[in-house]
């Protein structure tokens, strides 16, 4: 784990600019024979999972077949899910799931402890994400992990949007980007590493070829629009 602040008290040092680069290269993994849903699954699959944000926003969204908690919650071993928005939260409640309202920037404890908390596409949503980290901190069982899904703003799909719209609209509920050096030291200052940072898309084996070929003279984030931070 590398903390630019015992190298240097100065952020643009080069060396401690250079120990950051090469952890971060170290701690990237690439997924290329799974989807991001599938991926998420395979995390959960047995595990006791806190998942946070499971309204996103709308309640139309509790029928999509890829709505992300409704597929969590089949697969984990045991699931709470945690939502800001009360009368939906008592929806999700009414249709058999296992959900309580509270604030997941809160000071609060739930009680419980879980192997694996998930934030699925939230810290780009909130005020102050170390104090989401600091939340999902709190909640964690002994060896237990924090994953986090946010857009990559690398990625090819927003330059798209950058190219054909000027300034690229996104979420409107957005507050920030979270690159892979900021999500390294958001978890610094919650008191978390980051150990991975994963980016997933299923490819046809061909063209998993093509890709690692052109990955030579391209970046490597530039095919991936999502980035899925691992802290523990």
């Amino acid at each position: 784990m590398v903390d630019w602040t015992q190298l240097s008290d100065d952020p643009n040092d080069a060396t401690a600019k250079d120990a950051v680069r090469r952890y971060l290269s170290s701690v990237r993994r690439v997924h290329l024979e799974v989807d991001l849903l599938e991926f998420i699954e395979s995390l959960a699959q047995g595990r006791s999972v806190l998942d946070i944000g499971v309204v996103e926003h709308s309640a139309r969204y509790f029928d999509r077949p890829g709505w992300r908690h409704g597929h969590i919650a089949r697969c984990a071993s045991r699931c709470l899910g945690v939502d800001i928005i009360e009368p939906l939260v008592k929806e999700l409640n009414a249709r058999g799931y296992n959900v309580v309202c509270a604030d997941a920037t809160s000071e609060q404890d739930l009680g419980e402890r879980f192997e694996l908390v998930f934030l699925g596409d939230i810290l780009e949503h909130v005020n102050d994400p170390s104090r989401l980290l600091r939340f999902a901190a709190r909640h964690l069982a002994p060896g237990g992990r924090v994953v986090a899904t946010t857009p990559n703003p690398f990625s090819r799909k927003f330059y798209r949007r950058f190219r054909a719209d000027g300034t690229p609209i996104v979420n409107l509920d957005h507050v920030r980007w979270i690159t892979p050096t900021h999500a390294l030291e958001m978890g610094r200052r919650a008191g978390l590493g980051l150990v991975a940072y994963h980016m997933v898309k299923r490819f046809p084996p061909a063209k998993r070829i093509l890709k690692r070929l052109a990955w030579k003279f391209s970046p490597l984030e530039w095919s991936f629009g999502d980035f899925v931070y691992e802290y523990r």
